[in-house]
């Protein structure tokens, strides 16, 4: 079978939830990644490696736990040990090069700053001497070996960025952003794009994959197109015809809004919503809903593009998000980082393989990672041994049918903190079962099976002792296994 075409595209802060494979009766309306999802294996059990972008991106580039290779917090923010993804060899995007790819990058990155003036950060970060900055140390992904656009930075949305506003003035649009509201937390806020949908960032990026897809195609060499949208991460700001679906919705309030919060984490608050009614979170939801809607309008550009060009059929398709939203679960949680919850950690995934490569309509159950993602587009590159180091393993047998034997029977998500609040954390995902280590708090353990919100912590039942004392073991062996040098501290304060 010939190397297959890759598109690969990444959605920022998306809960899985949004999609009707995940939750039969989500009010999310999105027809073309469910039909993605006919066609292709749903991934039930699919974890962040870290739920924040900076981490989670790079663990897809390198194949590796941040703890590994060192983004542990957005970039440029405490506790991040690297601030500019390093130029190694072993890059995804210089590895398919490697193996006779063109590969393609557009939209969010956020692992690299680019040339920045250092006085216009936060606070005290305006002072310190990055040494990145100091060497002039620079990794767009252009500066890595991908073709397409660099977007510095964090991006807030993307909605300001030089080369999204000369589109705008090259095809005579003007954007108009109105009906603003915000208030539900520090700095995030929804908004309506009244003008038309071209002007929205989505479109623009979704029109730059068509651009240089199609200078791949006059190439002889196969293509990963990476296509990663900025939503629907905040600040949620849709469209006025998709939010229209949604403006006079009664969402219910997710199960766990009012959620009794003893015996959970007190760091949970660091992430709680000024809102305290639910009819106060209730159009943040509709916003963000319709953002949703509006990307997988754009998916079913970029399906149809690849349809009518003829080579869908020899082409896989990665969709993924690099990390979930909290969006007002247990008692109106905000943002992600510091809490662990499925809504945060457990990520849609969907692989629509290329023609042969496996029968779609099916939904696995293995346990599955981010780290995965980039040893599976190297398997179907042809990319069998790996670099020392790598966490990761290709899903390629499991898409095809089959589940290797030595297949790992757990998944762990990693979390350093996020801003200026440091904090250590890491979840395991075993069976039924999620434990929690807390650094500096209480631990949490859920059964999922019997409480799929995750509504009773059960770490200090006595009934389930034995359950805790393995979960822990297993996170310890899987510490040893992945070299995470968060073990010592953890086998004195809980082994």
């Amino acid at each position: 079978m010939k190397k297959p075409n890759i598109v690969f595209i990444v959605t920022d802060q998306q809960q899985r939830g949004t999609l009707s494979c995940y939750d039969a009766d989500t009010l999310c309306q999105t027809p073309n990644l469910d039909q993605l999802a006919n066609e292709g294996i749903v991934f039930d059990n699919a974890y962040a490696s870290f739920p924040v972008c900076t981490p989670a991106r790079a663990s897809m580039q390198t194949g590796m736990y941040p703890f590994k290779h060192g983004m542990q917090n957005n970039s440029y923010s405490p506790g991040c040990l690297v601030n500019e993804l390093p130029q190694t060899d072993y890059l995804l995007s210089r590895q398919l090069k490697q193996a006779g790819y063109s590969v393609g990058h557009t939209g969010k990155w956020h692992l690299g700053q680019g040339e920045v003036d250092r006085t216009k950060f936060d606070r005290n970060l305006k002072y310190i001497e990055f040494p990145e900055q100091a060497i002039q140390a620079r990794s767009m992904p252009t500066d890595v070996g991908y073709e397409g656009d660099d977007f510095p930075g964090h991006g807030a949305g993307g909605w300001n960025y030089p080369q999204f506003r000369e589109y705008l003035k090259e095809n005579n649009l003007e954007l108009t952003i109105e009906n603003k509201i915000s208030g539900h937390y520090y700095g995030h806020f929804a908004a309506e794009v009244t003008s038309s949908v071209e002007t929205t960032i989505e479109h623009y990026l979704t029109d730059r994959a068509i651009h240089y897809m199609d200078q791949f195609l006059n190439r002889e060499e196969p293509f990963m197109m990476a296509v990663h949208f900025w939503g629907p991460h905040e600040p949620y700001i849709a469209p006025s015809d998709t939010l229209d679906l949604y403006r006079d919705m009664t969402i219910p309030p997710w199960p766990s809004f009012d959620e009794d919060q003893t015996d959970k984490p007190n760091i949970h608050n660091v992430k709680r919503s000024k809102a305290k009614d639910w009819e106060s979170f209730e159009p943040y939801v509709k916003h963000y809903y319709a953002v949703m809607t509006h990307i997988d309008r754009q998916v079913g550009r970029l399906v149809d593009y690849l349809k009518e060009k003829g080579i869908y059929e020899d082409t896989v398709i990665m969709f993924c998000a690099d990390h979930g939203e909290s969006l007002g679960v247990h008692g109106g949680l905000c943002d992600k980082g510091f809490f662990m919850y499925d809504e945060t950690c457990r990520i849609p995934l969907i692989v629509k393989p290329q023609q042969g490569g496996g029968e779609g309509g099916r939904k696995a159950q293995e346990m599955v990672g981010t780290c995965d993602l980039y040893a599976t587009m190297l398997d179907y590159a042809g990319i069998k041994e790996l670099h020392p180091g790598v966490d990761g393993r290709s899903m390629v047998p499991i898409v095809e049918g089959f589940t290797p034997e030595d297949w790992p029977d757990a998944v762990v998500t990693e979390f350093t903190g996020l801003g200026s609040l440091l904090y250590t954390q890491r979840m395991i995902r075993m069976g039924d079962y999620k434990y929690v280590f807390n650094s500096g708090d209480t631990d949490e353990l859920y059964h999922l099976k019997s409480d799929p919100h995750e509504l009773k912590n059960l770490v200090c039942d006595e009934q389930y002792g034995d359950v805790l004392l393995h979960m822990r073991k297993r996170l310890e062996a899987w510490m040893e296994e992945h070299e995470d040098h968060l073990i010592v501290e953890y086998r004195h304060m809980r082994l």
